[in-house]
């Protein structure tokens, strides 16, 4: 199933979206149904499997009815405005899974912040680190800003202390009320400010380059585990306008889902509404391409069975401060004189 958070005309609805329809559960309720576990997304997390249970057999209901062409009360998909999975999810949570990422993204964020020697010299070392030792426990991890949390076709904003914006499409756990915990997979963009990211993972974690405002996008869907099948054998692509083109897999990720949950587990008991995104998609982003963003420009990110991701980088920019890496010609109208 597809579980959506939509809007329409001002009215929120939580619904299913079933081909080319979003059709709020409300409209497919009979008599005798418990509507109270799927009154919200948060509802159908909290009381899962009941919820499951219930939205499924909604869902079959509404096959029938699209198929009898009684499709009164159902809206078109593409004329509703599709809100995030969960406006503000119980944690946001991030682990580093993609070991391919890491290497290419710290060749390129050494390079910038120390040149191509010193660069290319520390990031042999890392790769010969991650070869000898494999991606073992403790899997490294960071909270992230779960507040201002956007949607799909939201914009993502561009902070005044970067020029060097960047996404981070990654495959999100959604935690539910059931034993394995997984209720289901969306798309998580991790926005990053890139120029500002060193020094921070090299001290207490990621703080100004990941925490900023309207920076963690998500959706637009939550597909059930039933739906998606194997969470390690999706495609991925993302479009950045019409000039850049990227393409990925889920295979990559070093652990399956199940085994980073059964992970956090042992540090603290994960409850319904958390997220936990499972590391950048290698080739996914700017810096793992070093290329980079412009302001305005729209980007898809689509995720097999997931659907896809849009999102509007800021063409409403801040003045900008000053870079410690290279300046971009391109967004000097935008510079503090």
């Amino acid at each position: 199933m597809k579980l959506l958070n939509f809007e329409f005309e001002g009215t929120h609805y939580f619904g299913i979206a079933i081909k080319t329809y979003a059709i709020a559960f409300e409209r497919l309720f009979a008599e005798g149904d418990n509507q109270n576990v799927l009154a919200s997304m948060m509802a159908y997390l909290e009381n899962s499997p009941e919820s499951f249970n219930t939205a499924k057999r909604l869902q079959d209901k509404a096959i029938a009815m699209i198929e009898r062409q009684e499709t009164n009360g159902f809206l078109a998909l593409d004329k509703v405005k599709i809100l995030p999975v969960l406006s503000r999810p119980t944690a946001l949570i991030d682990v580093g899974m993609t070991p391919r990422h890491v290497i290419q993204s710290a060749r390129v964020l050494l390079m910038h912040q120390f040149g191509a020697f010193l660069g290319k010299i520390a990031t042999s070392i890392i790769a010969r680190k991650i070869k000898k030792t494999g991606w073992v426990r403790p899997y490294p991890y960071y909270k992230c800003n779960h507040l201002t949390v956007i949607g799909d076709h939201d914009e993502v904003s561009w902070p005044a202390y970067t020029s060097y914006l960047d996404i981070e499409p990654e495959l999100g756990i959604v935690i539910g009320n059931l034993p394995g915990k997984i209720a289901g997979y969306t798309i998580f963009n991790d926005a990053s400010a890139r120029d500002i990211q060193f020094p921070e993972m090299v001290g207490s974690g990621p703080a100004r380059s990941k925490d900023f405002e309207r920076g963690n996008g998500l959706g637009p869907f939550l597909v059930t585990p039933d739906e998606v099948g194997d969470p390690l054998n999706l495609k991925v692509d993302v479009n950045i306008g019409d000039r850049l083109f990227w393409k990925g897999h889920t295979s990559e990720h070093a652990a399956h889902p199940s085994e980073v949950i059964s992970y956090f587990q042992t540090i603290f008991d994960l409850q319904p509404g958390m997220i936990i995104g499972m590391g950048t998609t290698p080739d996914c982003t700017g810096l793992d391409n070093d290329v980079w963003l412009l302001p305005g420009e729209m980007v898809k990110i689509t995720y097999e069975k997931l659907g896809t991701l849009h999102q509007r980088i800021s063409s409403t920019l801040p003045k900008l401060e000053q870079s410690k890496w290279k300046y971009r010609p391109e967004l000097e109208k935008f510079q503090r004189k």
